[in-house]
């Protein structure tokens, strides 16, 4: 399911694939989006819920004027906060 929260005055897009498992945060590379997780959620239920961040300026998020590391850090923070999951397990791509 696609949902939105803001953060910096922008609005960033993620899409929680849902399910009864601990929460894992997908965190694409250059020129993806979120939705390229669907397969590995499908193939990770239901022992993990895969929740996948449009990170700023792909997918449904919004463009940002800096596109640093640190920026992109805060954003997946924020989106951390957002949900109130706890902890929660990193995989990602380059």
């Amino acid at each position: 399911m696609r949902e939105f929260f803001a953060v910096g005055g922008r609005r960033l897009s993620y899409l929680d694939f849902g399910g009864p498992g601990q929460p894992l945060l997908a965190l694409h590379g250059h020129y993806n989006e979120a939705s390229t997780f669907a397969p590995l959620a499908d193939a990770l239920a239901p022992q993990w819920r895969v929740i996948a961040l449009d990170q700023r300026g792909h997918g449904e998020s919004d463009r940002a004027e800096s596109y640093e590391r640190d920026d992109n850090v805060a954003d997946v923070a924020a989106l951390h906060q957002h949900l109130k999951a706890g902890p929660a397990a990193g995989w990602g791509t380059h």
